[in-house]
């Protein structure tokens, strides 16, 4: 008898502090699809103009790729390995979710690139995360599904 009625104790001890805790946990924060784009738009131009300085401003030290090849790079190894468009992509189903300065992003991009010399696969999906550090967006993380080669 002991036994349930401390065990009914804990749990109303437990339902009451979740209710506590639900009344006084802050609102997400709502992330408009033009912050979103912004965001995307920035680590795209850059990529676009194929310079290293220009996509070192727009990369947090915390970055990281991984491609569909399963190759993985750091902010210092990719900006030694950025890829070659030859046409600026073009965005489509850009679905994004975020809460305060954070953004996650999942996309397709129509291009014509190359990695490391290989042509890339002209439609396919890409999952992005940035953050936003002072009045800009930095990309954090990065995935690139389109087939390499």
């Amino acid at each position: 008898m002991t036994d349930r009625r401390i065990v009914m104790l804990g749990l109303m001890a437990g339902m009451s502090g979740l209710a506590a805790a639900s009344r006084t946990a802050p609102a997400a924060a709502s992330v408009s699809e033009s912050d979103a784009q912004a965001a995307i738009d920035s680590f795209l131009d850059a990529l676009f103009s194929g310079d290293p300085a220009k996509a070192d401003r727009v990369l947090a030290p915390e970055f990281q790729i991984l491609r569909s090849d399963g190759k993985s790079y750091d902010k210092m190894s990719y900006l030694g390995a950025l890829p070659n468009h030859k046409v600026r992509p073009a965005i489509s189903s850009l679905k994004s979710t975020g809460h305060g300065g954070i953004i996650v992003t999942s996309y397709s991009i129509t291009t014509e690139q190359t990695i490391g010399g290989q042509p890339v696969e002209a439609v396919a999906p890409r999952l992005s995360v940035f953050r936003k550090e002072g009045d800009r967006w930095l990309i954090v993380a990065h995935a690139n599904f389109a087939q390499i080669g």
